[in-house]
């Protein structure tokens, strides 16, 4: 048996001890744990892609645990990420002038010919391109979608969240002894 058995074994007979309160000392666990891994998950996918961790995060939605359901899930959207949050750089407004739209990729620079970048009524702030000579047709672009780069760091956010909840559980069982004493 290896020491992360024996701990979990330890913890198994410490929350049968303490009979009704484990589901909700599980769930807080599991809870921060998932908080963990999602952290450790945005840290490594903003450092492989060169964006922001916020427009990495906004994208990444965690399922809580409960008491009745001791389950953490993380679901990554699909959606593309706008080519703004990848360093773009270009005139603004363009108001005709320029040379388009660079932005920075982890394969390297790229540019986009007759690109600009505005911010809309709304506040929203983009690199858009026109559709065709008529004035308001335009289009936003954007960059990749995030599940394909999810996928190569599934490991380490495993290891993060496991790591995590054996320190939570732990930390979780000894307040609630300290409190029945």
């Amino acid at each position: 048996m290896t020491s992360f058995d024996l701990d979990i074994a330890a913890l198994k007979n410490d929350l049968e001890a303490l009979g009704h309160q484990a589901p909700v000392l599980m769930a807080r666990a599991l809870n921060r744990a998932g908080v963990s891994g999602q952290t450790a998950m945005v840290k490594a996918v903003a450092a492989d892609t060169g964006i922001q961790q916020k427009n990495i995060k906004r994208e990444i939605k965690v399922d809580k645990a409960t008491r009745t359901t001791p389950t953490v899930a993380l679901e990554i959207q699909g959606r593309r990420i706008p080519l703004i949050a990848f360093q773009a750089r270009g005139p603004e407004p363009s108001r005709g002038r320029g040379r388009g739209v660079s932005y920075r990729l982890p394969t390297g620079r790229g540019r986009v010919p007759n690109a600009f970048i505005a911010r809309m009524p709304s506040g929203h702030r983009g690199v858009f391109k026109r559709k065709a000579k008529k004035r308001l047709s335009i289009m936003e672009l954007r960059g990749p979608s995030l599940p394909h780069v999810f996928e190569k760091f599934v490991p380490q956010f495993q290891a993060a969240a496991q790591e995590s909840l054996v320190k939570n559980l732990r930390s979780e069982i000894a307040f609630a002894k300290s409190k029945q004493s």
